[in-house]
């Protein structure tokens, strides 16, 4: 007889020497959340002061599950939620409780969420931070969104919710009662220890480049240096002309031709500049002819073999059309998973930090402050772009153009992708003609083209610009014998304002600030208070973690980045892109030594922080041995202390809850003052982390440890981390596995396992075979014998692992409902089928249980126990399925199991690829199915009568 169970049961499992209690939930139970309401309020946050843990609530309060940090920021991040270190002093215990179990009972001044209908029908849920007459700006509900900005003339509707942002159900991923009570003695801590204001120096907000700087920045992205004397004087290098050597046998010569005619017109944005300007338009084609025959004559022969196209002795070359020009890879042939990876890249490696993000048709997207990629498939082979994409450098030195350090063969993929055909015309064959070339060498000298490409012949500079001049010269809108730059009113002005200003050293902020801006920095980090990626660029920042949130795909923050890493560190980052977070997916650029080698003193010299480390203050906290030192830093990062190891990465060997980084490389990375700061203010410092602090209010958690002396618990960490690579292992980094066995009767554990979510319900019977059903899909999910499973996965990362298999023989079954309509089967994803119901399930007197679920009017009552053997002796699975509501009309069948090869061993027995063997019973009959290259083992499912059964065993 089965009996049923409607209430927790606890298991108390005795094994290598220790208890471990496990919570087995029934389907219909109470939620935590539903459970903890019962109680009294005040009781919990009475026992929340007194027993909470605040270690393990801080690693619960940054945990994915819950993931309140991407709410709660500190230093007024104008985040979806209040920071919780500014709460009003008169906030109760009792209040916190209530906020986490009923959030929407009461919602805090200024955080209620804005509800916007669109006129296309879009609804748009945020904070609001900023009302304009002309716009709204708000945080999205989710916390991690970037600032949405919506235009009152789109907004259909607007009303405020009476729903909080934060979800009512927030809490039930949490294992039990006494982790609630760690999370609200956590955020107690927070709330009535008040930042200290000396550790948290404000920025000043609004900042932006002056118009001068950006003035002088335009007169070096111009390089008018290189036709003018008496420019200011700046450390930032002018932005350099390519290299016409590699240029003039890589690049289409038909492409070069269109580019001389008009430059602004071809590549609209160029910052090179119409040299043919005063020319009338027949004489324009006859020097952009004659200097197009000259360029191709200087390419190296490096260069001649990345294009075919081109002959520079003369010799006809085969007319090519688009897509034979630009498909494929360096075999030129077309390869379309090429082009897929290579938009992939394109959009994730940080190409589009720079260049606007691509439509599914190859098309610039109309972003503003987009570099220009113009016609770029007219402009290059597969071959030469690819080159190109491996050292930029090479051609462009001046690293306007960084190295995202491509491999040879993503190289070849984006090359493919940007350089996919949109136009079937014909190139024209080009052959050099000795004549025009002469030509054109003159020309290029004439039109001291030689200024910018290449040395200067000696002939006269212009020796200043005269930036009050409309009528005349490169600042003008008319056309004359001058260069025709393409430059808005506002470029003119800046440059202008530039040239009229005293030309006094710069500081060395100033000179930041240059550099920053003309190497586009800011299009990924901020300083201070400006910069910083776009809303419309945001998608295109990923990670390979998203359980780090925003800083898992943001860039870190350049504000104080001299006070934070040490000057060898920094150098390498700017001029080698070492990284220290491989789970971004965007590169560090490097942008060339001679370019920003610069930055280094120049970061060192501006940024500083109040010093607070031990020599500095009133009270250094030191601990008098340094060896002593260390040995309590390893405990503070270990489960013991304050957990860093749950967390961080130890000598390459990622933490069980996310890959933050490396624990032995932050000595040799980081200043030890600023580390101070960091462990005092996380959130102050890098505003997207979700690293907790341990000492809110400058006042340690830990009074057990070094008398609660928060100076002397950094340091200890300090002395700790300066042994590196070569630091004790601290304890919880190896952790022996637990096991979880069925002894006496059956075991259960709802949680993740492998290749299923997070309704998978594991038994474990006392036989000596494991069962793995996916309560989301309604099957069998996985078998194994031996002991049943190792929990160690989501018990200690807060739930977010899988519960590991701890047998062998393990069997995995495909995906997808096993109950399913058999002319029109359910199209399989990780979801749940919309016609299927898992209805729950029943214990009988050995706690093995009968699963009940649904598909449509047909009700499912699943039921497996270990048997044995008959004829080998060994353990086997027995399952009996009973059906209510099968009706021919229905169509329905049922899946056993799926294989490369099924063979039919007698009947009613079955061999699925030579490992599992399947007996079928009851009042159905299989039969095996050809589906694509598989085979499946399946049950038509007829009426015969108002119940039927279905008994399989499986012997592996």
């Amino acid at each position: 007889m089965h009996r049923h169970r409607t209430s927790q049961t606890l298991l108390a499992i005795l094994f290598a020497g220790a208890v471990f209690c496990i919570e087995v939930n029934f389907l219909f139970a109470q939620t935590l959340r539903e459970q903890l309401k019962s109680e009294s309020t005040q009781s919990l946050a009475s026992e929340a002061r007194s027993h909470g843990n605040a270690i393990r609530g801080a690693i619960l309060f940054t945990s994915p599950a819950l993931a309140c940090s991407k709410c709660h920021g500190a230093a007024s991040m104008d985040l979806v939620g209040p920071d919780l270190n500014r709460l009003a002093k008169d906030t109760t215990d009792t209040h916190l409780v209530e906020s986490l179990l009923e959030p929407s009972k009461k919602i805090s001044e200024g955080f209620a969420m804005t509800q916007l209908l669109t006129e296309d029908g879009s609804v748009i849920v945020g904070r609001l931070l900023n009302e304009s007459d002309a716009d709204l700006v708000l945080r999205g509900a989710t916390g991690a969104s970037e600032f949405i900005r919506v235009a009152k003339v789109n907004i259909a509707e607007r009303k405020m919710s009476t729903t909080s942002a934060m979800p009512d159900n927030l809490i039930d991923p949490l294992k039990d009662r006494g982790e609630f009570l760690d999370l609200v003695q956590y955020v107690m801590q927070l709330v009535e220890r008040q930042p200290d204001s000396r550790t948290m120096p404000q920025t000043e907000g609004g900042q932006s480049i002056s118009p001068t700087l950006q003035g002088l920045v335009w007169l070096k992205e111009y390089n008018c240096g290189a036709c003018h004397d008496g420019l200011p004087k700046n450390l930032l290098t002018s932005k350099q002309a390519p290299d016409l050597t590699w240029s003039g046998g890589a690049i289409n010569p038909q492409h070069i031709l269109q580019y001389l005619i008009d430059p602004i017109a071809t590549k609209p944005g160029t910052t090179m500049p119409d040299m043919l300007a005063g020319l009338d338009a027949d004489l324009r084609q006859t020097a952009a002819t004659e200097l197009t025959h000259y360029i191709v004559s200087l390419a190296s022969s490096e260069s001649l073999e990345l294009d075919k196209n081109t002959s520079p002795t003369g010799e006809a070359v085969a007319s090519t059309s688009d897509s034979e020009r630009t498909s494929g890879s360096d075999t030129q042939t077309a390869d379309s998973e090429s082009t897929a990876r290579g938009r992939e890249l394109f959009h994730t490696v940080g190409c589009v930090a720079c260049h606007a993000p691509r439509s599914k048709l190859n098309a610039e997207s109309e972003l503003a402050d987009s570099v220009p990629l113009g016609p770029i498939d007219q402009k290059y082979r597969v071959q030469s772009l690819s080159k190109f994409l491996e050292d930029p450098h090479r051609v462009r030195p001046s690293g306007r153009m960084p190295s995202l350090g491509l491999s040879h063969w993503e190289a070849v993929d984006i090359a493919n992708y940007l350089c996919s055909p949109t136009s079937e015309e014909s190139v024209a064959d080009f052959r050099l003609n000795a004549e025009l070339v002469a030509r054109g060498k003159a020309r290029f000298v004439e039109l001291r083209c030689t200024s910018c490409h290449g040395q200067s012949t000696g002939e006269t500079r212009y020796l200043s610009i005269q930036p009050t001049r409309q009528d005349r010269g490169c600042l003008s809108v008319q056309r004359g014998v001058w260069p025709r730059f393409d430059l808005s009113e506002q470029q003119r002005q800046a440059i202008r304002l530039a040239l009229t200003q005293p030309h006094t050293p710069l500081s060395d902020d100033q000179e930041i600030s240059l550099s920053l801006t003309a190497f586009r920095c800011l299009n990924c980090h901020t300083r201070n208070a400006y910069g910083g990626v776009s809303a419309e660029r945001s998608p295109h920042f990923q990670t390979s973690n998203p359980n780090l949130g925003p800083q898992g795909y943001l860039p870190p923050t350049l504000t104080d980045v001299g006070a934070k890493l040490n000057g060898k560190w920094l150098r390498e980052v700017l001029i080698s892109g070492r990284s220290i977070r491989p789970y971004v997916k965007t590169r560090m650029p490097q942008f060339g030594t001679d370019n920003v080698a610069h930055l280094v003193d120049l970061f060192a010299r501006v940024d500083n922080l109040p010093e607070i480390a031990p020599g500095n203050v009133d009270d250094p906290g030191s601990v008098d041995e340094p060896a002593q030192a260390t040995k309590i830093g390893a405990k503070l990062v270990g489960t013991d202390g304050l957990n860093c190891i749950a967390c961080h990465t130890f000598q390459l060997k990622e933490a069980a809850n996310m890959p933050a980084v490396d624990l032995t490389e932050m000595a040799e990375r980081l200043q030890k003052n600023w580390f101070y700061h960091y462990m005092l203010a996380p959130q102050k410092l890098s505003p997207h982390t979700v690293m907790p602090t341990f000492w809110p209010g400058g006042q340690s958690m830990r009074k057990d440890i070094l008398d609660g002396n928060t100076t002397a618990q950094i340091e200890a960490l300090w002395q700790y981390l300066l042994d590196g690579r070569q630091a004790a292992v601290p304890r919880g980094l190896i952790q022996e596995p637990i096991r979880l066995l069925a002894t006496g009767e059956a075991v259960m554990l709802r949680r993740s396992y492998p290749e299923i979510g997070k309704r998978g319900i594991g038994v474990g019977y006392v036989g000596g075979v494991n069962i793995a059903f996916d309560a989301e899909q309604m099957r069998l999910a996985t078998i194994w014998k031996g002991p049943f499973a190792d929990p160690a996965g989501v018990w200690r990362s807060q739930g977010h692992g899988t519960v590991r298999p701890l047998g062998d023989q393990v069997i995995q079954f495909p995906k997808g409902p096993e109950l399913d309509n058999a002319t029109s089967a359910w199209i399989v994803d990780d979801g749940r089928p919309p016609q299927h119901q898992f209805q729950g399930y029943s214990l009988d007197d050995q706690q093995r249980p009968t699963f009940r679920y649904a598909f449509g009017t047909v009700e499912v009552e699943d039921y497996f126990v270990d048997a044995i053997d008959a004829a080998s002796g060994q353990p086997i699975l027995r399952r009996k399925l009973t059906l209510v509501g099968i009706s021919d009309e229905l169509s329905v069948s049922f899946r056993i199991a799926v294989g490369k090869v099924i063979q039919t061993l007698d009947e009613g027995t079955y061999l699925i690829d030579q490992n599992l063997k399947i007996r079928v019973a009851g009042t159905h009959r299989a039969e095996v199915v050809q589906r694509g290259d598989d085979s499946e083992l399946r049950v038509p499912l007829t009426t015969t009568g108002p119940r039927s059964t279905l008994t399989l065993e499986y012997v592996w």
